[in-house]
């Protein structure tokens, strides 16, 4: 599923942890690393074969599980409102 961030966003790695802030809603979200990992690519335009690739080396997870654990954290980005699907 191809996505964008939602504009207006601000995000920044902090003492090794990741933290995404939504002005608009005033809202601040602290990602783990496995998720830091997932948003950092996607910020950077990283096709989804790259991200299971990344994860499965940093995390020593099988491709499986990691594009079940991408998967589920991009439908939680997208429920939380921080990334929009493209038209």
């Amino acid at each position: 599923m191809k996505t964008n961030i939602k504009k207006d966003l601000a995000y920044r790695r902090i003492a090794g942890e990741m933290f995404i802030v939504d002005a608009s809603r005033a809202e601040l979200h602290e990602l783990n690393s496995p998720a830091a990992l997932i948003w950092e690519g996607l910020a950077s335009g990283k096709k989804e074969s790259a991200l299971v690739s990344a994860i499965t080396a940093e995390f020593e997870v099988d491709e499986e599980t990691a594009r079940a654990d991408m998967n589920s954290f991009i439908a939680e980005l997208l429920k939380a409102g921080l990334l929009a699907k493209k038209t």
